[in-house]
């Protein structure tokens, strides 16, 4: 087999170069601050995510606690049987 010989290659101008590596740089620093600015308000959600679950976590045990003592009242009164009077 017989090797292909291929063109000189080509010399690319050094504004042309200047550029793509302007380019390249423009687009990390994009990035690294895009980045930032996203966690920072990710991080601002999640706290308030937060806060709120514990805030409905209490609710939801004060409702249980007082839906079972709804129902051991029902029971009582089911079975015939008088409640103490602090419950």
């Amino acid at each position: 087999m017989s090797a292909v010989e291929l063109p000189p290659p080509v010399r690319v101008s050094p504004f042309i170069r200047a550029c793509r590596y302007g380019a390249l740089g423009t687009g990390v620093v994009y990035g690294l601050l895009r980045y930032k600015y996203l966690k920072r308000k990710e991080t601002k959600r999640r706290d308030y995510e937060n806060k709120q679950k514990a805030i409905l976590d209490a609710q939801k045990a004060e409702m249980t606690k007082v839906n079972q003592r709804n129902e051991m009242l029902y029971l009582a009164k089911e079975c015939g049987i008088k409640p103490p009077a602090d419950y």
